[in-house]
């Protein structure tokens, strides 16, 4: 008798190109407390631009055979304007890369997962010292991230949803300013879930006490 073939649909995996290496160590944080092992993490540092660097994101995600992939950048990095992510926008989505972004850089994620702004802030300097008020030795660099807050992703995950809510009422303000988003991560968050499923930190709650 033949033997019944046996079909598993293939693994969703989801790629995550950024724009600095101080980001690609927070979402490297977030792959392994969240135990999502389908989720690539991966730094571009060659990016000319915004443009180019969807072009890289793109190449990246066909030369690995990934599911769907997002190009995570701030603002300051890239040196772009709101115009000029606007004018991006149908060429990501012709080359199938979401875009997930920081104006004017990451510690304004950071920032939100505690407060929102009360108006629009464009310094990076001016965020990371709002977040190091918060969190005791921070710095929005790879130095911090490897060695004092090798656990920023995991001291945060417990107010995801407080970050959404003020990222939502921070965004208002900045789209009336400026015609985009300030912080464009959440469509990110949930697509990471979507692809990697629910997380699981409870290997990790110890680090936590």
């Amino acid at each position: 008798m033949a033997r019944k073939k046996i079909t598993v649909s293939p693994l969703n995996t989801i790629l995550i190109v950024t724009s600095n290496q101080a980001n690609a160590l927070y979402f490297s944080q977030m792959r392994k407390d969240c135990r999502f092992s389908n989720m690539n993490v991966e730094y571009e540092p060659a990016a000319k631009n915004l443009e180019d660097f969807i072009q890289k994101t793109a190449r990246r995600r066909n030369l690995g055979g990934f599911t769907v992939a997002w190009a995570v950048f701030d603002f300051a990095d890239l040196q772009v304007t709101a115009d000029q992510v606007k004018e991006a926008m149908p060429l990501a989505q012709q080359k199938k890369v979401g875009l997930a972004w920081n104006n004017p850089s990451q510690s304004l994620w950071y920032l939100l997962h505690f407060q929102s702004p009360r108006g629009v802030v464009t310094d990076p300097k001016v965020l990371e010292s709002a977040v190091a008020h918060l969190i005791p030795g921070f710095s929005d660099t790879p130095e911090y991230l490897l060695s004092d807050g090798l656990t920023l992703h995991l001291s945060l995950f417990a107010s995801k949803a407080t970050a959404a809510n003020n990222a939502s009422a921070y965004n208002m303000l900045a789209e009336r300013e400026t015609g985009v988003a300030a912080a464009n991560m959440i469509p990110l968050i949930n697509d990471i879930t979507r692809v990697c499923g629910q997380a699981d930190i409870t290997h990790n709650q110890r680090q936590l006490k």
